[in-house]
């Protein structure tokens, strides 16, 4: 895998971040701002060919803009995971990774999730946004007793709900990443709670049959968010709850039109290092 970066000014870095998502291809691509008025854009590529692609494109398109791109080691993931990463903090969560979860108890909820080949550790603006909505509704007594998550990955916001007491189902495309799903499931001790379904949509009777629910997470990106929005609606039962994230800031308003027009209103925006997680109610 390799990341493509650049730094500049907001008009700029918005311009590359919307031509690389035109073009495709990219794992995820992401920006924020650093400081005096300067942002920084990072895209993941699996291929140093689509990576080059990229950056030609930049080029070409934005010339005030110097992107480069730099290798990501695979095995570095694991390195990080294991020394790098620290606990998180998340209202009343906190994740962990294996090797810190025999130190000091600090009377939160452990949801213990080490780096891997599945996204999700807690340390990505996105999934702190999803569980702030977690937490935001059960301090409001609004606690889901089933949930559907969408794009489970490693599976933390399911097992988040799940020690909260609801039973959670994963829907995740990626067969490798639903079987580490269905392994920290067990490593939390709510394996009887939670169960990650290797599918691609929201028709097959496993999630389909489990349904309504009473919380979805959609923890992708915008444009698949914008294709399941029928589906997702269609999860979630009258008065029940939507939260969705993994797109951009300034991709908002797409979001907002998709939803809106099926019947869900806003209720809560988190911002975090440039992501944006919102939680959308269902009418009764």
């Amino acid at each position: 895998m390799h990341v493509i970066l650049a730094t500049g000014s907001r008009g700029a870095i918005e311009a590359a971040s919307s031509l690389l998502e035109s073009i495709g291809g990219f794992g995820a691509v992401g920006w924020w701002e650093l400081e005096r008025r300067q942002y920084r854009m990072e895209a993941y590529a699996y291929s140093e060919a689509q990576a080059q692609t990229g950056v030609g494109a930049i080029a070409l398109a934005v010339p005030e803009l110097d992107a480069r791109i730099a290798p990501l080691e695979e095995a570095d993931w694991v390195k990080i995971g294991l020394e790098g990463l620290p606990p998180v903090p998340v209202r009343r969560f906190k994740v962990v990774g294996d090797h810190d979860r025999r130190r000091v108890r600090t009377g939160r909820v452990e949801i213990v999730i080490d780096a891997g080949e599945a996204f999700g550790t807690g340390h990505h603006g996105t999934t702190l946004g999803c569980l702030e909505a977690l937490d935001w509704l059960a301090s409001r007594r609004n606690t889901p007793r089933r949930v559907l998550d969408v794009g489970a990955g490693s599976a933390i916001l399911a097992i988040g709900a799940a020690k909260l007491g609801a039973k959670a189902v994963g829907a995740e495309i990626d067969p490798r990443a639903a079987f580490i799903a269905n392994l920290n499931a067990r490593m939390n001790k709510v394996a009887h709670r939670v169960r990650t379904w290797p599918v691609d949509g929201l028709s097959a009777p496993v999630i389909r049959g489990q349904g309504p629910y009473d919380l979805v997470f959609a923890n992708i990106l915008m444009k698949p968010l914008v294709r399941l929005a029928p589906a997702i609606c269609k999860a979630v039962r009258p008065g029940g709850h939507v939260v969705l994230s993994g797109l951009l800031t300034h991709q908002e308003p797409a979001i907002r039109r998709a939803y809106r027009q099926k019947g869900l209103i806003l209720v809560r925006r988190f911002r975090k290092e440039g992501w944006s997680t919102l939680t959308w109610q269902r009418l009764p």
